[in-house]
């Protein structure tokens, strides 16, 4: 499955490289191989992972089988923050996308590594932030545009600020799934946008001809003032 994401800062990106060694230092590592299931939901052992190497997916089944994807989890980045400072347990279940290496920290240790070391305190909160403002703006989109538009902001997550056109290594599967729609409803969506010249569809890829036209389809619909980052 390919999960569709913006970039975004971690742990490599916000820690200096001997703190970011001292917290791998104080835990142990795990491989996994591709599919391999890491955590279910439910789960409360309480500790902190660092995904090392590899990407992480998480999702959810629902009890008619269906599935939802809620993230995709990059090197550098955390999960099982709630288990050691809410004690709540996991809510999703995360697999292996790739081989893919997480180090555990139990939380006991990694609370007196955010007493020891301020920066790392810093960091994770800054993270906390970082990852609470993408949802934001996820949840955002799900409640006010339509199905067209929310797939033309996933394609464009995948595209840099520059490309006049790019091809998008995706099905049409995975961002139904993504999106927490049917495949029906997303294929009802791409072929619109095709026959509307904004996309071309090809097995397992999406084309974007004109990036600058699929983001100008996206401001049309968007009619919030556009945030200007300084």
């Amino acid at each position: 499955m390919k999960v569709l994401r913006a970039k975004a800062k971690t742990l490599y990106d916000l820690l200096p490289d001997d703190v970011m060694d001292r917290v791998l230092e104080a835990g142990t590592s795990r491989k996994f191989k591709d599919g391999q299931i890491i955590q279910q939901r439910g789960d409360d052992r309480q500790g902190v992972s660092v995904l090392t190497d590899g990407q992480i997916v998480a999702g959810n089944a629902g009890l008619d089988g269906s599935f939802l994807v809620s993230a995709l989890l990059r090197p550098g980045e955390t999960f099982g923050e709630f288990t050691v400072f809410a004690g709540l347990p996991h809510t999703h279940t995360l697999w292996a996308q790739g081989d893919t290496q997480i180090t555990f920290i139990k939380g006991s240790v990694f609370k007196k590594l955010m007493d020891d070391e301020p920066l790392l305190a810093h960091a994770m909160v800054t993270f906390t932030l970082l990852r609470n403002y993408e949802l934001i703006e996820f949840v955002d989109a799900q409640r006010r545009l339509s199905l067209r538009v929310r797939i033309a902001l996933l394609l464009l997550t995948s595209i840099g600020p520059e490309a006049d056109r790019e091809t998008v290594e995706c099905r049409q599967e995975d961002l139904a799934v993504m999106l927490g729609v049917s495949r029906v409803a997303a294929g009802k969506a791409l072929k619109r946008m095709e026959q509307d010249g904004l996309v071309h569809l090809h097995y397992g890829r999406v084309e974007v001809p004109d990036v600058a036209r699929l983001k100008a389809e996206v401001a049309a619909e968007d009619q919030f003032y556009p945030i200007v980052e300084r």
